[in-house]
């Protein structure tokens, strides 16, 4: 694991943390409704993918299909799967699965505020 780089550090300021496993936004506590002021745009992540992870689906894939490689899976090195996390995920189009899930949330939205104001039109 490596060590956060912080791209800022000040007093109630969101704080960006970028490790070699995440990113992530630090948001002070006095600043936690921020989150709820619907004039503030939020996103939400729909996928990650962790290279420990990748790691796990090496050793699958090897012991899986003796056929696939000579290679153990501790011979995969770290700098193989940072590389190729990184190109599969400069490479992959989820725009697709983005409008999909964009839809769906779409419909969820609108069910829920169908049954909190009790109607079902």
């Amino acid at each position: 694991m490596t060590e956060p780089f912080v791209t800022a550090l000040a007093a109630d300021v969101p704080v960006l943390v970028i490790t070699a496993e995440a990113i992530v936004i630090v948001i002070p506590a006095g600043q936690g409704a921020v989150l709820l002021d619907p004039d503030i745009l939020r996103e939400h992540v729909l996928l990650r993918l962790a290279e420990e992870e990748v790691r796990e689906e090496i050793r699958t894939v090897i012991e899986t299909d003796g056929t696939l490689t000579r290679l153990a899976p501790e011979m995969v090195g770290d700098a193989d799967i940072h590389a190729a996390c990184r190109a599969v995920a400069l490479s992959t189009d989820l725009g697709e699965e983005r409008g999909t899930a964009r839809f769906r949330a779409a419909l969820a939205a609108i069910r829920a505020a169908e049954r909190r104001l009790g109607s079902s039109a």
